[in-house]
């Protein structure tokens, strides 16, 4: 037995301590640092605009034309993901096709809710069904 071998186990015990703590730090972060308001949110972090887009929108493209967002066509890898934008032009009802990075803006947003239907309405299907 050498000499070294104790400040060699010694170093080693010491890095396996840091690796350990390291680690825990690392799940923590994992765990803890998304909870915390604002963290992650910035322009690297967040999606592209373009992804964002439903048809139906109104969108901002080249700078000054508003358009209605017609339908998409997805991409090779995720067809559900937006790549290609058929757009109708608000002011010229010209339709054309634009790259899903041409989107500056989302003016509006289409979105249809399915509500739960009025007691007035499943009393006229209560009727119905009677009636039948």
């Amino acid at each position: 037995m050498s000499l070294y071998s104790p400040v060699i186990a010694l170093i080693l015990s010491q890095i396996l301590s840091e690796t350990t703590l390291f680690n825990r730090l690392r799940n923590w972060s994992k765990r803890i640092l998304p909870m915390i308001d604002g963290f992650g949110q910035n322009e690297f972090m967040d999606k592209p605009l373009f992804l964002k887009v439903r048809p139906g929108d109104a969108v901002l493209y080249e700078a000054d034309q508003i358009g209605k967002v017609l339908t998409f066509i997805g991409g090779s890898r995720d067809p559900g993901t937006p790549t290609l934008f058929q757009i109708a032009n608000v002011d010229s009802g010209e339709i054309r096709w634009i790259h899903g990075e041409e989107v500056t803006e989302i003016v509006s947003e289409y979105r249809t809710t399915i509500k739960k239907p009025s007691t007035f309405y499943e009393q006229i299907q209560q009727q119905q069904q009677q009636q039948q």
